[in-house]
């Protein structure tokens, strides 16, 4: 599913906004030339590349982007462009650049009904993926995925330079902190409809089929094929309507709504004020157009696992089909065979080649990579690392990227898989990474604390949608940071101070 189409419409997204020549479209052989690609079965991203990019686009830098999308960069790598080399594509960039932004922005609704409508006719119909149609549904969720990417990819480079407009305007008014404040959606994201939605399951004003319908590609690991999604299993779903239900006393959805959107009026006015009439006028214009950014960032990303349930849904009997034939032992196996592989369908060799892949997917499974390498990083090195004993000293402090303001109090609730997600009432969730069913925690929670992330984050997203305070980009949160430990949140300065640990203290059993 996701290559090669990610590095293909990332290059499709550059030629289209002017930043590279037609002749770079084509996805170059040498891998060091590429902008995503993978390294010892993970996904990886070529930042400089990525930075260079940013950098062809007036106003734009590399270190913004980094920070942006990566959060902090130990940045060591290619300079940042300047002069004619910085700008030699500035031209096409100005030809480009709004025709393409149009062209998303259009198209992003209707892609987004059409893949919603085509995801529900096929995955809750058995009909729909009944022998070689399930094979052609694979191929056509691909399609599907990769023309979603498409929108996405420019809409996302757009919120990019939106944001770091607003950023930038925020800091030169004094308001350095507030920025994250002033980018707010009118509409809502696709991921606040999922908090929306299971909080009207819980109150009963609609049923869990109808739940399942609106958000059953949703669920632990969404973003992988082989992952079992709440359309699969609906159990989470009801244990997380039930936890909605216990805390109907306090704040409820529709309250928050206005809460925040008052909090957005109150830093809109604040840049007002700094600003003074006349500058305000461009600067209102630019908030307004800014409060596009969420929405175009969580829209594409809910089609997309759309798309990727219905693979999901067509691999399950694909995968049957071929163990029932004797060709794979199992019908996870299907997961070890690429799309292209199943659509030609010669089967000859597929035993030996799903035997070689599950034996390399084992072995890339206990490699963790460093956050941030040049060259190529050194594995034995890393698993020493990952596997070695706990530091000696406890700090007392978690930095990272304030990116969703706020401070909150709470007991520490590390969260490493969504399955064993339980979440107390005055929690601090604290979790790796996010994607968007992750969502449904952040209601329940008092913060968000993420290893990776930046403001442009799913985490980062959500959080200001829901008002909560969001530590992104810590890198050792989950590690640092212990069930039961009481910590402070500052989602403006990007600090989380531990309180106390609890969970260091001994208790003696008593008699």
């Amino acid at each position: 599913m996701y290559f090669p189409p990610t590095e293909s419409t990332m290059r499709g997204c550059w030629v289209d906004l002017g930043v590279l020549p037609e002749s770079q479209r084509p996805i170059p052989d040498d891998v060091d030339d590429r902008f995503l690609s993978v390294a010892y079965g993970h996904a990886i991203a070529n930042v400089d590349l990525l930075g260079q990019m940013a950098a062809g686009v007036p106003g734009g830098s590399a270190a913004t982007m980094e920070a942006q999308l990566f959060g902090s960069i130990d940045r060591d790598g290619e300079p940042e462009p300047t002069g004619l080399r910085k700008m030699r594509r500035y031209p096409f960039v100005a030809a480009k650049f709004p025709r393409a932004l149009r062209r998303a922005m259009r198209a992003l609704e209707p892609c987004a009904q059409n893949t919603a409508r085509w995801w529900r006719a096929t995955v809750f119909e058995p009909e729909a993926l009944v022998g070689n149609s399930a094979v052609l549904a694979l191929a056509e969720a691909r399609r599907r995925f990769e023309e979603i990417l498409v929108t996405h990819m420019v809409l996302s480079m757009a919120c990019q330079g939106l944001m770091g407009r607003v950023e930038a305007l925020a800091a030169k008014s004094g308001l350095d902190g507030v920025q994250h404040e002033l980018i707010k959606s009118d509409e809502g994201t696709a991921e606040f409809d999922l908090v929306r939605d299971l909080w009207s399951l819980s109150a009963d004003t609609i049923t869990v089929q109808d739940f399942l319908h609106r958000q059953g590609f949703h669920g632990p690991r969404e973003g992988l094929v082989e992952s079992t999604v709440w359309r699969e299993n609906p159990q989470p779903v009801a244990d997380l309507a039930a936890a909605y239900r216990s805390r109907r006393g306090g704040e409820d959805i529709d309250a928050l709504v206005l809460r925040r959107r008052s909090e957005h009026v109150a830093a809109v006015r604040r840049l007002e004020q700094a600003l003074g009439p006349i500058r305000s006028i461009p600067a209102r214009a630019l908030i307004r157009f800014a409060a596009h950014a969420p929405t175009w960032r969580e829209t594409g990303r809910a089609s997309m696992l759309q798309a990727i349930d219905v693979a999901r849904a067509a691999s399950r009997v694909v995968g049957r089909d071929l163990a029932e034939a004797s060709v794979l032992d199992h019908p996870a196996h299907v997961m070890f065979l690429t799309i292209d592989e199943i659509v030609r369908g010669d089967r000859g060799d597929w035993p030996d080649l799903v035997r070689q892949r599950r034996s390399d997917h084992a072995t890339f499974d206990q490699i963790v990579l460093p956050h941030v390498w040049r060259g190529v990083p050194e594995i034995a090195a890393v698993l020493a690392a990952a596997t070695g004993p706990a530091p000696e000293h406890q700090p007392d402090v978690v930095d990272g990227l304030g990116v969703s303001a706020g401070t909150a109090e709470g007991i520490v609730r590390v969260v490493r898989d969504l399955d064993d997600a339980d979440i107390d009432e005055g929690s601090i969730l604290v979790c790796r990474a996010t994607d968007p069913s992750w969502a449904s925690l952040f209601a329940l929670a008092e913060a968000v604390v993420t290893d990776v992330g930046s403001a442009m984050s799913h985490a980062a997203i959500v959080c200001r949608e829901l008002g909560l305070p969001c530590v992104a980009g810590t890198r050792t949160g989950t590690t640092t940071l212990r069930d039961g430990m009481r910590v402070r949140v500052d989602g403006t300065t990007g600090r989380v101070e531990i309180l106390h640990d609890v969970s260091s203290v001994d208790t003696q059993p008593t008699s």
